[in-house]
């Protein structure tokens, strides 16, 4: 029945790529969208399997656990719908009452609570809806997945798709093409769902800069923007400054959009480390590092072999700073090829060693001048500030592959927006019968 009924809603989903006009692509050949789609489903289909007979703690996969307990809140759908729709919609729902329904589970509270928003209860609400049409199958919840990612990566693609007209076939690789995101952006995961949020986010902010359907796409935007709140905090701190910065810079390409987007990236930075002194409970370096040592001790007590540092970070600013750097490194670079002892940690190495060599070659071959600087900065800005929380947070190499995933595409859209195709031809004439 699994099989049968993940089946349909494949081909039903295949169905609406192909007749929505969203997921038309300038340039681009109708099919490959549906190809993409098929590879996504493969990889989140290979993730079960993986999850399933290599690794199979299944209390401690985040593909499952969330799954699971979803079923606690799905089960009260038709035994008492209210509590349901409570739970569903955060309403009246943190009474002692409702423990009885999230004691039951055992992802809903989190080691270390704190005053930001868990995350992992939008996973589970989520899948607690997909059951009402999945019948409580696995693998239909990665075929929804795997379309509303899809979903996500087209609207980050039409975002950009104005500052690649003769480079189309790049930033379709940049945005959907990266083995990581097609990995991780395809199973039961924040992942699909921080990449759905970000997507649509990115494609009605580009609508509002030219009043498109201004009420309609403003609607969308805010609905966008909390899903991305409650999926993953940290992005959407990182995103909101260049969401300004982005419609203020959108006619000027001069170096002012530097400062343009300096200047709401300070505000951002300064209400972040003073903003205890308004909301006690928030405050951000102080959490920062407690998620960091929480990470730091639950590693040790997993004995993971992939720990970077078990070096605790003190809730202070300097030692953030301090930090950053190796984050940095640790995120972008890392695993090494030698230090790769599983299946997924050497096909995350092999990535690694291709965008170095990217980022060399498309550097050797930049066209700097002609380049639209506020796409730069508005790249550079979520691959840095991603990598660089990432690494101090997640100090162990395994949930590091994972959690940068969502920043690459960014890092090759600005990579690719560099390279001087013409530059590279007039250098390595035989590549024009590959670009051709």
């Amino acid at each position: 029945m699994e099989i049968l009924l993940t089946l349909l809603y494949t081909l039903f989903i295949i169905f609406l790529i192909w007749k929505i006009p969203f997921f038309k692509l300038e340039g681009i050949k109708a099919y490959w969208l549906i190809v993409v789609f098929l590879i996504k489903l493969a990889a989140g289909v290979g993730m079960y399997f993986l999850y399933t007979y290599y690794y199979t703690d299944r209390a401690t996969a985040d593909i499952f656990k969330y799954f699971d307990d979803s079923k606690i809140m799905y089960d009260a759908l038709w035994n008492k719908p209210i509590d349901f729709f409570k739970m569903l919609f955060s309403i009246q729902n943190d009474t002692p009452y409702f423990n009885n329904y999230y004691h039951q589970m055992n992802n809903w509270f989190r080691v270390f609570e704190s005053n930001i928003y868990n995350d992992s209860h939008t996973i589970i609400r989520l899948n607690a809806v997909l059951r009402i049409f999945s019948f409580g199958y696995y693998n239909v919840h990665t075929v929804f997945m795997c379309f509303l990612s899809l979903t996500g990566l087209v609207g980050i693609y039409k975002f950009f798709l104005p500052h690649f007209i003769n480079k189309r076939h790049l930033l379709f690789i940049a945005v959907f093409l990266i083995p990581s995101v097609l990995f991780w952006g395809s199973g039961v995961l924040k992942e699909g769902i921080l990449l759905f949020g970000l997507g649509i986010l990115l494609y009605t902010l580009k609508c509002i800069g030219i009043r498109k359907k201004l009420i309609i796409n403003l609607i969308i935007f805010h609905a966008a923007m909390f899903l991305l709140i409650h999926t993953k905090f940290y992005i959407f701190i990182i995103v909101s400054p260049l969401l300004f910065g982005y419609l203020w810079c959108r006619k000027d390409n001069s170096y002012r959009c530097y400062l343009k987007y300096a200047l709401f990236i300070g505000i951002i930075i300064l209400a972040g480390i003073n903003i205890h002194h308004i909301f006690p409970g928030y405050n951000a370096v102080q959490i920062i590092a407690q998620k960091q040592n929480d990470f730091v001790g639950l590693a040790k007590e997993m004995n993971s072999g992939s720990l970077t540092s078990d070096k605790l970070l003190k809730p202070e600013l300097s030692d953030m700073i301090l930090q950053a750097p190796v984050s940095f490194y640790n995120t972008l670079i890392r695993p090494y090829i030698f230090e790769a002892h599983s299946l997924i940690m050497i096909f995350a190495a092999i990535e690694n060693m291709v965008i170095l060599f990217l980022i060399i070659f498309c550097l050797v071959f930049a066209r700097f001048k002609e380049a639209n600087k506020s796409i730069l900065i508005f790249c550079f800005i979520i691959v840095t500030g991603t990598f660089i929380l990432t690494g101090i947070t997640t100090p162990v190499i395994g949930a590091m592959v994972r959690y940068k995933a969502p920043a690459l595409p960014f890092l090759l859209i600005f990579l690719f927006h560099l390279l001087d195709k013409e530059k590279v031809f007039m250098h390595l004439p035989f590549l024009r019968k590959f670009a051709s």
